[in-house]
């Protein structure tokens, strides 16, 4: 039986570097897509309830990670305060450091915003950063 473990599915951008890549050090990834939807209900339709249509769809992504580099908090900072879309997609993967694109059935990109970035500084030293990307158009 084959199946996706959760710490093989990544979010891959090409924040900071030429080609698309996993993001480094993640620890929870969110794909959402949406239908939006239109009531389509007429003078013709039996009963009292609406009838739904999907009118366009839309897709986000989130990621959350530890985030250790400055030079990767300074890319990501980049990105927000161009912006201007970036290339963004999921694929479960393998390989060094669990980041190598095996090109799975499900994997999908597009072009996307980050429109959402928050960073957390705990009393550990750690820092955790939260992405949100907003996609621009449609997904391949």
């Amino acid at each position: 039986m084959n199946v996706i473990k959760g710490q093989n599915f990544r979010l891959l951008t090409n924040m900071g570097a030429g080609s698309i890549a996993a993001v480094p050090e993640e620890t929870n990834v969110s794909i959402t897509l949406t239908g939006n939807t239109e009531d389509t209900t007429t003078k013709d339709t039996e009963g009292m309830f609406s009838q739904e249509d999907i009118v366009s769809t839309a897709w986000s992504a989130q990621v959350d990670t530890y985030q250790a580099d400055p030079e990767q908090l300074k890319a990501i900072l980049s990105v927000f305060i161009a912006a201007t879309p970036i290339a963004v997609g999921w694929d479960q993967t393998a390989g060094s450091q669990n980041s190598v694109a095996q090109n799975a059935n499900f994997k999908r990109s597009g072009q996307a915003l980050l429109n959402d970035f928050s960073m957390q500084f705990d009393d550990r030293a750690i820092v955790t950063t939260s992405l949100q990307f907003q996609g621009t158009g449609a997904l391949s």
